[in-house]
């Protein structure tokens, strides 16, 4: 009895042990781009199981978006025909596309994703909208769980917004006047990687920047 005993806490403990290990495998899952971008992927992406594949493919979204010619070119057609006029010309001031578009690829290897929720998730969400936020530098991009679920192409953009916070990048008007906010970079640029992310199927409305009507049926901007 004693032999059995023993044998059976080992097999116990093995299996506690390959559990735990399976869902330190899951939490630090690091997703990588597709094709010529296979190499550049993001560090742990640590979020609920439900939503793991949502956020996975997210993040190759991300990735693919920013390192895509047809994102640089909406960029910088954005900058030319609309950030120098209007009342969220203040924060593209100094802003250069070639060098935000350096900074957003150069913010994207091993950055770090986790959520957060709970009482303050709720509050957050009800009374200012939140549904993410930059945090520290060092640490994960935390995204709300009470804005959960959301499609892929919808977090690509809320990745994009953050690193880009942490390019320097602001939207000054956002507690006073979001339709501002939504022409300030953070938001163009999280807005522009959700249309390449969605492709074809992707629509402006009205959390999007209203300068984004003017996009024209084959993806690029119209005058």
């Amino acid at each position: 009895m004693a032999t059995c005993n023993h044998w059976r806490w080992r097999w116990a403990a093995v299996l506690t042990v390959t559990v735990f290990a399976a869902s330190m495998t899951q939490a630090q899952e690091q997703p990588c781009g597709s094709g010529a971008q296979s190499a550049i992927c993001f560090g742990a992406i640590d979020v609920p199981d439900d939503q793991r594949a949502t956020f996975t493919l997210a993040a190759r979204q991300a990735i693919d978006a920013i390192h895509s010619r047809e994102f640089a070119e909406d960029l910088r057609n954005f900058a030319t025909r609309h950030a120098a006029h209007g009342d969220h010309a203040a924060a593209w001031a100094g802003v250069d596309p070639v060098a935000t578009i350096a900074a957003l690829k150069a913010g994207v290897p091993g950055q770090r994703v986790a959520t957060y929720g709970g009482l303050r998730g709720w509050f957050l969400r009800t009374f200012f909208g939140n549904m993410a936020y930059d945090g520290s530098a060092e640490g994960p991009i935390l995204l709300n769980r009470a804005a959960l679920p959301r499609s892929a192409p919808s977090i690509a953009n809320t990745f994009a917004h953050e690193i880009a916070h942490r390019a320097g990048l602001r939207h000054p008007h956002s507690s006073r006047d979001l339709a501002t906010a939504r022409c300030e970079p953070p938001y163009v640029i999280g807005t522009l990687v959700e249309k390449h992310a969605a492709g074809q199927e992707w629509r402006a409305d009205s959390d999007d920047c209203h300068l984004f009507r003017g996009l024209t049926d084959s993806g690029h901007q119209g005058t």
